[in-house]
């Protein structure tokens, strides 16, 4: 039987999407001289990195399409940016602009574009982490200097901060893929040194203040992250935070960023359950809801990037002494997208191994209990969904569907034991996660039996890929964006980063890379796919999903393919690409669990 959408259905949903991808995301890296603030935004389409005067609200665009990273301090007028100079293979050069002037330097001219893993800038000296084929190391340069290797590391490894003198960060240093350690590079002498609390746990992103380096670890609590300093000089390792606070009474389980000031004042966004909170000196500021991702202090002032599964992101300042707030930047949906978003909701479910599931719902107001649902689940595998916006969520639900999203063994946010469970499991016990979720959505009376689908990218998009070979009866149809189809081709194909990447997650077990690809499951297969990939994807690459729909072919399935030219796999930094991928999946979901 032809499908034909109707025009109506099809104008609607075009609107949808251009509301929803239009509105911007932002990301505070930092401050500049003069008390400005940098940011990157979205709103031109691309990634672009601003500043903002936030007593007057005055702003000016001082670098075009970066690629994930950028970094300022207060003393300097430069700022230090990566971009992507492949396409979307993400390899990146460095550059440093100077915001007054508009002077832009390549850095790293004198090297071939790498994967950029990590980047820290002192106002003088520019250090990061990256990777370029085989090859990995942790680099220095000034400014306007020669870039200096200064060390060769394995390609998992994340430079965090630098003073100059040292190089400070993080890594699968000890060869155990269930712990990281940190690093402290001293640029004069050369010496490499890792240090761990106690051997076998997860330390992350030392940040410096003169001899004291603030870091995050798991040392004494697996499902408690935790804020220590160390002394380097001594070597005495004491907690940051004290007993009493409200950060030590809020008992975060992760954070997601923290530092100091210029003048030496300590912050933090400290999360649980998939909302977080920023801290001045152990004190809460706020907000009392959603999700605070990115943040800077200045002053009395801290600056925020705040959303919620139903609020598109926004740059908040709030002072610290009166909790005050004030919006510097934000851009409303539409009244018709809000009237359709219904309840957020967080529950748990239960594994048939026992584990508890935390899964977070976004219910539509068009949709009937029960009524579509559409299950899904985050890319990574090591993230969450959390209260915070997801252009994917949102689209999904202003288009008619509930959406249903677990956080399965494997997501970060629930603690280290629980993100551990997936190291050597990936595509084993996590998708039976996954399957206790759609099995809630249905005996809870949300989801209407026989019209439950999945949707999901990267980490998502391979999950996708499982569910529909490993348990095809469950699902009416899924969507996997650039998914992983082949372990084992996609490790032949990968660079020193991501060959590490699948190292670490499989813990080695390299046998297992067979048994966990979709690709050889195909036959399996009964309902519809839809398989969205960008084409130039360094991560997830095209090459094994075509082998992958070859299969599709020989086997007589039903699907589609969308190879989308031109970019990589960080759709989230691009508005056409994200706009694509959503318009290619909404098509799709209307044809099969649409319409009834």
């Amino acid at each position: 039987m032809k499908f034909t959408l109707p025009s109506k259905r099809l104008v609607e949903i075009a609107q949808i999407i251009e509301s929803i991808t239009s509105t911007p995301s932002y990301v505070i890296y930092g401050i500049t001289s003069g008390g400005l603030v940098l940011y990157g935004s979205t709103e031109s389409g691309v990634l672009d990195l601003y500043v903002v005067n936030p007593s007057s609200g005055l702003k000016a665009k001082v670098a075009k399409s970066i690629h994930l990273y950028a970094k300022s301090h207060p003393a300097s007028d430069y700022v230090v940016f990566t971009r992507d100079v492949s396409r979307g293979f993400e390899l990146c050069r460095i550059y440093a602009v100077n915001i007054r002037s508009g002077e832009l330097i390549d850095v790293s001219s004198s090297l071939p574009p790498q994967r950029v893993t990590g980047l820290a800038f002192s106002g003088e000296y520019i250090a990061w982490s990256g990777a370029s084929g085989e090859d990995a190391g942790v680099y220095l340069a000034r400014v306007k200097g020669e870039p200096e290797l200064l060390v060769k590391t394995k390609g998992r490894e994340f430079v965090s901060d630098t003073n100059g003198k040292l190089v400070v960060g993080y890594g699968f240093l000890r060869g155990d893929p269930f712990s990281t350690e940190l690093f402290i590079l001293d640029t004069t002498t050369g010496e490499f040194k890792v240090y761990t609390p106690r051997e076998g746990s997860v330390s992350i992103t030392p940040r410096i203040r003169e001899n004291t380096i603030l870091f995050a670890s798991d040392y004494e609590d697996l499902n408690k992250q935790r804020l220590y300093l160390l002394n380097l000089e001594t070597g005495e390792i004491r907690s940051a935070v004290p007993e009493g606070s409200d950060l030590y009474e809020f008992e975060p389980v992760e954070y997601v960023d923290y530092g100091w000031s210029i003048n030496g004042v300590f912050w933090a966004i400290a999360k649980k359950q998939g909302r977080s909170h920023v801290f001045v000196e152990n004190k809460f500021v706020g907000l009392e809801f959603g999700f605070i991702s990115s943040a800077t202090l200045h002053g009395e002032y801290v600056y925020v990037v705040h959303s919620s599964l139903k609020t598109p992101p926004r740059v908040i300042a709030i002072n610290s002494k009166s909790r005050d707030v004030r919006v510097i930047i934000s851009e409303r949906l539409s009244e018709d997208i809000i009237q359709r978003f219904g309840n957020v909701k967080f529950t748990e479910t239960i594994s048939p191994d026992g584990v508890t599931v935390p899964i977070f719902i976004l219910e539509s107001k068009l949709a009937g209990k029960p009524g579509p649902v559409v299950v899904h689940p985050h890319g990574g595998p090591w993230s969450e969904v959390a209260d915070s916006w997801s252009p994917i969520i949102a689209t999904l639900v202003a288009l008619g569907y509930h959406v249903v999203a677990p956080n399965f063994r494997g997501s970060t946010g629930y603690g280290e034991k629980y993100r551990r469970m997936s190291i050597g499991d990936p595509g084993g016990r996590d998708m039976e996660d996954v399957v206790a979720a759609a099995k809630w959505a249905i005996e809870s009376g949300l989801a209407e039996s026989g019209r439950v689908a999945i949707v999901g990218y990267s980490y998502g998009g391979y999950t996708v890929l499982m569910q529909l070979t490993k348990n095809p009866d469950l699902w009416r149809c899924g969507v996997a964006g650039a998914p992983v189809a082949d372990w084992e081709e996609m490790y032949e194909l990968a660079d020193a980063y991501f060959k590490r990447f699948e190292e670490v997650l499989f813990a080695g077990r390299r046998e297992l890379f067979k048994e966990r690809s979709p690709i050889n499951y195909v036959e399996n297969i009964k309902t519809p796919l839809c398989i969205i990939q960008p084409q130039n994807d360094s991560r997830t690459p095209l090459k094994p999903v075509l082998r992958f729909v070859e299969k599709l072919v020989e086997y007589n399935k039903i699907f589609e393919l969308h190879v989308v030219p031109d970019i990589g796999h960080t759709i989230s930094l691009d508005r056409r690409a994200l706009a694509k991928f959503l318009f290619y999946t909404a098509l799709f979901l209307e044809k099969y669990i649409g319409l009834e």
